[in-house]
């Protein structure tokens, strides 16, 4: 019998997050410990804006990922009562 000793039975590939460094959390704290954050990024005359719940960490890190791939980014925190609800970025269930 050969043997693989580099190999592990059943190996399966590690998830790759769509930005690097960003962590998943729990929903219980999205809720009581999330800011919301104004992500908007520009590109020639292409913009996107949007409102998401992030800890001040992971919008640190949004914020490095997108200014290497846009020409104007801001990133900064919002009260609750003044976010636009239809530009709200819910999180997966």
């Amino acid at each position: 019998m050969i043997k693989y000793p580099h190999i592990q039975k059943n190996a399966q590939r590690k998830n790759t997050l769509a930005y690097p460094g960003l962590t998943t959390v729990s929903f219980d704290r999205i809720i009581t410990y999330m800011k919301y954050y104004y992500v908007m990024c520009q590109k020639g005359s292409i913009m996107h804006r949007c409102y998401v719940q992030l800890d001040p960490e992971s919008a640190d890190i949004l914020h490095d990922s997108l200014e290497q791939r846009y020409d104007l980014v801001q990133v900064c925190d919002v009260p609750d009562g003044s976010v636009e609800s239809e530009l709200v970025i819910s999180p997966a269930p």
